[in-house]
């Protein structure tokens, strides 16, 4: 009895060895995930305090940026999607094929200035194939059927995500950095001036 009591004993201690709380400086030392977590491809973490100051855990929420490429974001994915993409493709049909279906089914169309709450945060590997030297980033599962972020820092550094916790204040950065985008695409003559005084017109109204 006070063996299996010893060996309980040294199963929390152990457990309790890994951190259950990552931080931002943890990721710049270039922390592995067995460091980290204790197992060698990453596991859940119940805190994270990351670049911007923000302490996050599940049940946090997360404001989405407007999406680098104007329509879709780069960090966020439709996980379930895609697996329910590559068991529905054509058995005929060939690997570029299967790759592109996936591609469409994974891809997160613009959703921004609305929330998400997370539902588990994970401390997982860079490299998933050199795991052991890897460093780590962190991946979100969301509340939202099968959406996850990918690479919160990455999605942070890039606006895709905006720390700005009141709706008003996310909606009114959102709009201005869609508003720059347009401008962009005035100065490189892509839309005409009443394109971008149209779309101009119609984000002013958001933005604070």
């Amino acid at each position: 009895m006070k063996k299996l009591f010893s060996l309980f004993l040294l199963i929390i201690i152990t457990v309790g060895l890994f951190a259950q709380t990552v931080t931002y400086q943890d990721l710049v030392a270039q922390k592995s995930a067995k460091e980290l977590t204790g197992r060698t491809g990453g596991d859940d973490i119940s805190v994270y305090v990351a670049s911007n100051g923000v302490t996050y855990t599940k049940g946090s929420t997360i404001t989405y940026g407007y999406p680098t490429n104007g329509k879709y974001y780069v960090y966020f994915k439709d996980v379930t999607g895609s697996v329910l993409g590559s068991l529905t493709e054509d058995e005929n049909s060939n690997a570029s094929t299967s790759a592109a279906n996936r591609e469409v089914y994974e891809r997160v169309e613009n959703r921004a200035g609305g929330v998400a709450t997370i539902k588990r945060i994970q401390c997982v590997p860079v490299d998933p194939y050199n795991r052991k030297s890897s460093g780590c980033k962190i991946y979100l599962v969301l509340n939202r059927g099968g959406l996850a972020c990918t690479n919160f820092e990455e999605a942070l550094a890039i606006k895709e995500i905006i720390t700005k916790v009141d709706p008003s204040d996310a909606a009114s950065e959102a709009a201005l950095e869609e508003l720059k985008r347009w401008k962009e695409k005035l100065d490189l003559q892509i839309i005409t001036q009443e394109e971008y005084d149209a779309k101009k017109a119609e984000l002013m109204k958001l933005i604070k």
